[in-house]
């Protein structure tokens, strides 16, 4: 049985103090080439990591597509963030899931660099090179 996506399904956490301000948002959109790139937008912290747990989580069943986690908008990846990802990577390792993360700016790569993260996640600096590393390419 195949899952069927909803492209552009968005999941928002508002500021508690300013109802107009997003702390994270993430984004899911399936590509052509297989894979489903969901893109993380904001702080990924103590509050919002929650929800980035259940969100990510919904991506991984064995008969999901490969996954790219585009992190390329997160301004703030906390121990929490840092958890989620863990717990996803090894969820989708045990679903037989193919998982890489898109980043290239210091708030992502400082903390998965100094805990040691950097040397166990598959690490693209865009989604092209994501995909490729996936399978997921033209050539895929």
């Amino acid at each position: 049985m195949t899952a069927v996506l909803q492209p552009s399904r968005v999941a928002v956490v508002p500021l508690l103090a300013n109802f107009d301000v997003e702390l994270l948002t993430v984004t899911a959109r399936p590509v052509v080439s297989g894979a489903v790139v969901l893109a993380v937008r904001g702080e990924v912290d103590s509050c919002t990591s929650p929800l980035l747990k259940i969100r990510l989580l919904e991506h991984v069943r064995p008969t999901d597509p490969p996954l790219v986690i585009d992190l390329t908008d997160v301004s703030f990846l906390g121990a929490a963030g840092l958890t989620v990802l863990v717990t996803v990577r090894e969820a989708a390792m045990a679903a037989g899931i193919a998982l890489c993360l898109v980043g290239c700016t210091r708030p992502v790569l400082l903390p998965l660099k100094v805990t040691g993260l950097d040397g166990v996640f598959d690490i693209c600096p865009d989604i092209a090179h994501a995909l490729l590393r996936l399978g997921c390419g033209p050539d895929g």
